[in-house]
């Protein structure tokens, strides 16, 4: 009988190395693919910062050739009119709008000073009602 118990004991102890090798394979299998993905992601991390730099050089390159063109230092071909038009849009819109803002800001001003000069030489009031006497 204490054979059979010793046989058992061997056998469950197989099984739990056997369990224990699966575990570490697996183990080993994640530890790369997680590897990989890292490694992926830092390149492609470096793949969108290249690009944002490409992105930042060519817009510099396009506002250092425009302003050569407004300043008649250089002629675009034909082929770049409606390029040209869409920046001169572009323009006349931010143009429009910096000009909304500043009167709007401007109106503001005159607003402030008629309220100032209304109010010189007056106590000033509060915009809360007085409190009730009883």
């Amino acid at each position: 009988m204490a054979d059979g118990k010793q046989q058992s004991q061997t056998d469950v102890m197989k099984q739990i190395q056997q369990a224990f090798q699966a575990a570490q394979a697996q183990l080993a299998q994640l530890r790369e693919a997680v590897t990989h993905t890292a490694e992926l992601a830092r390149l492609n991390s470096q793949g969108n910062y290249l690009q944002m730099e490409k992105e930042k050089a060519l817009r510099e390159l396009g506002e250092a050739v425009w302003r050569q063109v407004q300043k008649g230092k250089l002629e675009l071909p034909s082929s770049l009119a409606q390029a040209v038009k869409a920046v001169e849009a572009a323009e006349q819109r931010a143009a429009a709008h910096a000009h909304e803002i500043s009167d709007i800001l401007q109106e503001g001003v005159e607003v402030a000073a008629r309220l100032k000069g209304k109010n010189d030489g007056k106590a000033q009031t509060s915009l809360a009602p007085k409190p009730k006497k009883k």
